[in-house]
């Protein structure tokens, strides 16, 4: 028994030995033997039909070698692969045989494959982005953080000023109060002194009031420069943890588009 008369009684066995969709055909160094068509795979080979040239079979008996080709659906209206080897008997060629095997279902897979694969690559410029954002933000509450920092020292520094002024104000009214009583002493003679102290002392409670109306004021910006302070703080402390997910997420979507990387080429059969 030849090899091609061989693969002849094999051949009808090995579509139903696999799940995929395969077609055989087996051919001399002249023309087509045995053509057996897969569920979807029919080139309308008959057999008798001449061997025709620029096929892999008929590269695989010219050559001698195994060949492996991929043929899209816009030749015969569906995508496969053919792989023809050639028989060799007594070191000399008699024919081949070439299975094709349907990439329908891969070149689907493939396709959603790479449809998520670029969904991936969207998401992962949207970390990236919102990242960056982050970042910004974190400068921008690091620099307010330091402009608080500072309000709030200078209103402590105030406060000295402000104390200093309270002194003033009380020893111009202490010498005011004593101006007047030493104008009453001496009497007529001291009437235009007495309008003099009692000057200096509406400037001294004038004075008083104005301070105390800076200072609760002052009060109020130092307890808005804590609150910012504190503000500042948290958001940058929301801004780290929203780092690390960030970091981690980005991690993750990194390991996520080398699996669908490799599935991707591993849904290629060719």
């Amino acid at each position: 028994m030849t090899l091609i008369d061989a693969f002849k009684k094999i051949a009808p066995f090995i579509n139903i030995m696999t799940t995929e969709d395969l077609g055989i055909s087996i051919c001399d160094v002249n023309e087509c033997v045995l053509y057996l068509p897969g569920k979807k795979i029919n080139h309308n080979i008959k057999v008798g039909d001449p061997l025709k040239e620029g096929t892999a079979i008929y590269e695989a008996i010219k050559s001698g070698k195994r060949i492996v080709r991929r043929v899209g659906s816009e030749v015969y209206g569906f995508p496969y692969i053919a792989i023809a080897f050639p028989l060799i008997e007594n070191g000399v060629i008699t024919g081949g045989v070439s299975i094709f095997q349907s990439t329908a279902k891969q070149d689907e897979i493939a396709n959603i494959t790479e449809k998520v694969f670029s969904s991936l690559q969207q998401i992962h410029s949207m970390i990236q982005e919102i990242f960056s954002i982050s970042k910004n933000v974190s400068e921008i509450s690091d620099e307010a953080s330091k402009l608080a920092e500072y309000a709030k020292n200078n209103a402590q520094s105030t406060d000295e000023l402000i104390d200093f002024i309270k002194h003033i104000s009380s020893e111009t009214n202490l010498l005011g109060l004593n101006a007047a009583i030493e104008a009453a002493r001496v009497g007529e003679s001291g009437k235009g002194f007495t309008i003099v102290a009692n000057e200096i002392r509406k400037l001294s409670m004038s004075t008083k009031d104005s301070v105390e109306s800076i200072n609760n004021v002052l009060i109020k910006l130092k307890e808005i420069s804590y609150k910012i302070d504190k503000n500042m703080k948290e958001i940058k402390n929301t801004n780290m943890n929203l780092y690390k997910l960030i970091e981690n997420a980005n991690s993750e979507l990194e390991e996520i588009n080398k699996m669908f990387e490799e599935l991707y080429n591993k849904t290629r059969l060719y």
